[in-house]
């Protein structure tokens, strides 16, 4: 019977020696967090990219026990290959705001999938060219001001996500996106675009089998000088609701009443962007209204929730209004302020911080 004893946990120790050793650029991890799937492979998983978490982690501030817990993670064969880290205020993201990226992002160059909406990321580093696996990245509701020339080298994109930041330009280098179906632009500061950009082999005015453009670019400054594949568009003017992206919603060029535009109609109402923002504890909005009307002013949570209310169907007479918030009584966050007439709506993110 002793034998048999020792035979067993002989046995038992090879195998636990077996599954513990890894490559010399791999750890073994005994435990996972429910947060981590294996897809393929073991629990070898890859020191680079377990730095890169770490360093993220690092540069945040972020409140993480270990580099696995933060966001939802994929790995494959020990390579992480999906990396959701949006800041959605639920356990599939991040527990807190991502402001800036590492300089060793690139490291993770198996990457297929990358969600980083609703975070604060003005740039990309200059590592990031190196994700040459990518092939679908969602950074929407950041505050990026330009893209450089990282994006050109991601050959491989097939869907890229770019709305509602403040994207003043975008390179040519965007041209070099061959393999890339999914292009959406809305809710930027574009004036113009690439002198390549009608070389792109994109579908610019259907929808997929799930209702979705394959091309949008509503609500910027597009107004002079449009390629045009894009003003014959019929997604010129259009963009997708902030909180879900579950409907089409109507957003014209924001363009002076004397440009010669399609989207230019006198009857709409403009909104200015939140001044301050980031705020603490109160910020402002400019609407102007060309003739009297009623509009209700709605404020909710990042979840969609209505948290608070400016206006309940209030006439607000021709002219310009001065929109004020207080976030006396909510706590740090972001929030979506939503403006309508009606007939149009429009949304305006602001970051309270206490």
């Amino acid at each position: 019977m002793k034998s048999i004893s020792k035979y067993l946990v002989l046995i038992f120790s090879i195998s636990t020696n077996l599954y513990g050793q890894c490559d010399s650029s791999f750890s073994y991890y005994s435990e996972l967090p429910t947060n981590v799937t294996i897809l393929v492979g073991d629990s070898c998983l890859s020191d680079k990219d377990i730095s890169v978490l770490d360093s993220l982690i690092l540069i945040n501030d972020l409140d993480y026990e270990t580099p696995l817990n933060i966001g939802t993670q994929t790995w494959f064969n020990g390579r992480l290959k999906f990396f959701v880290a949006g800041n959605y205020g639920n356990s599939s993201g991040v527990n807190d705001t991502i402001y800036a990226l590492p300089e060793n992002f690139g490291d993770l160059n198996n990457l297929a999938s990358l969600y980083l909406e609703w975070n604060r990321i003005a740039v990309l580093p200059e590592s990031f060219k190196n994700l040459t696996g990518l092939m679908s990245f969602y950074i929407n509701n950041n505050i990026l001001s330009e893209l450089g020339d990282s994006l050109g080298n991601l050959s491989n994109l097939y869907f890229l996500d770019l709305g509602y930041n403040e994207l003043l330009s975008i390179p040519e280098s965007i041209c070099n996106l061959t393999n890339l179906s999914y292009l959406w632009l809305f809710n930027n500061n574009l004036e113009a675009l690439p002198t390549c950009f009608c070389e792109m082999t994109l579908d610019w005015s259907d929808d997929d089998p799930g209702g979705y453009p394959y091309f949008a670019i509503g609500a910027n400054a597009l107004c002079d000088g449009v390629p045009e594949c894009v003003i014959d568009s019929e997604n010129f003017e259009l963009s997708l609701d902030q909180f879900y992206y579950s409907f089409p919603v109507y957003s014209p060029q924001d363009c002076d009443q004397n440009s010669v535009s399609k989207s230019t109609l006198p009857y709409q109402f403009k909104i200015s962007k939140a001044y301050p923002n980031p705020f603490n504890p109160e910020t402002k909005l400019v609407l102007d209204v060309p003739y009297d009307r009623r509009f209700d002013i709605r404020i909710f949570d990042i979840l969609g929730n209505e948290v608070d209310q400016i206006s309940n169907n209030k006439i607000f007479i021709s002219g310009r209004h001065i929109v004020q918030w207080s976030g006396d009584n909510h706590s740090s966050g972001i929030y979506i302020i939503q403006v309508s007439d009606g007939i149009n709506t429009k949304y305006r993110k602001v970051n309270l911080i206490k």
